[in-house]
């Protein structure tokens, strides 16, 4: 197992225990020559350090997001490539709640009148029972936002090109191709897709168009599923009422971009997946797969090499 990132050595010392051989590569040439027998590796490769693992059969990624992590001939193979989805979907559903929350109780506008030490009692309120969430990519963020959401009462609605959940879910799921249908009745949209050709700028002005201008729009999922300069534009003019993003089109988000200075808007630094517990969660998910794969049994989250995700 050849560990192209480094990893704890009581994490090493697990996979070892249970029958592996792990070697951490000094170099680029050092890993050219470990992958040539190796049969699984952790981390990520380019087309070279492909072409110089003949035997490779799992790759296990370090982290669930992979939009930057493909290329044609890892595509075209036939090694298993499995993320590190679902290890921080309850974190970032609490972020989310931290957004809506913020919003709804006009949080956001107390927090710039504390720092002007204003006393002011006039920000705007919205009742949460009964109004509308969508969540666009309704995979384990998505469903954990859900668990939340329905507790405070939102009317919960999802986007998502897989049928997910069970046949007693009373959720509603359309296909993507109903967006623009779905978006009007919507007071809370969040984001949580992942970043491929299909949701590439999804969030553009047609679509930000669609939208109530009581809105509030919430991107925890990746940054290129909105296009920033439109989103501004919709802020401004007043199209929707504000927007919370943790992610961003290009991160970081320079200092002089519009959105910082902006009332309606709450900004987080990419971080919403952060965690005490992150860390062993991580280890303990590659070190399950790395038993399972020397068991010959059935991997965790397998990604779909063609689409980029888990299916």
């Amino acid at each position: 197992l050849v560990m192209m990132v480094p990893v704890p050595a009581t994490v090493q010392q697990r996979l070892e225990s249970i029958g592996w051989e792990c070697t951490t590569p000094v170099d680029r040439a050092d890993a050219e020559a470990q992958l040539a027998s190796a049969d699984a590796c952790v981390g990520k490769l380019d087309p070279i350090l492909l072409a110089a693992a003949p035997r490779l059969r799992w790759l296990q990624a370090t982290s669930a997001a992979l939009d930057k992590f493909w290329f044609p001939e890892l595509r075209a193979s036939s090694i298993t490539v499995t993320n590190l989805r679902g290890i921080y979907s309850d974190f970032i559903a609490d972020h989310v709640m931290g957004f809506i929350l913020s919003f709804a109780r006009g949080l956001h506008h107390y927090n710039r009148f504390q720092a002007a030490g204003r006393w002011e009692p006039s920000a705007p309120v919205h009742y949460l029972a009964g109004a509308t969430l969508l969540i666009i990519g309704f995979g384990g963020i998505g469903t954990e936002v859900a668990k939340r959401a329905q507790v405070f009462g939102l009317k919960v609605v999802a986007v998502d090109p897989q049928p997910r959940g069970t046949p007693e879910s009373t959720i509603p799921l359309f296909p993507p191709a109903r967006l623009a249908e779905v978006l009007p009745h919507a007071d809370f949209i969040v984001l949580t897709a992942p970043h491929t050709s299909e949701t590439e700028f999804m969030i553009n002005e047609r679509t930000l168009a669609c939208m109530k201008p009581t809105a509030f729009l919430i991107n925890v999922g990746r940054g290129m599923v909105v296009r920033l300069e439109s989103l501004v534009t919709a802020l401004r003019s007043g199209t929707i009422a504000g927007a919370a993003l943790d992610v961003f089109e290009h991160e970081p988000l320079p200092p002089d971009h519009p959105l910082w200075k902006m009332e309606n808007v709450i900004i987080t630094p990419h971080c919403a997946h952060q965690s005490a517990a992150l860390e062993a969660r991580r280890n303990d998910l590659m070190v399950e797969n790395a038993r399972r794969f020397l068991h010959g049994e059935p991997l965790l989250n397998v990604v779909d090499k063609q689409r980029g995700y888990v299916v």
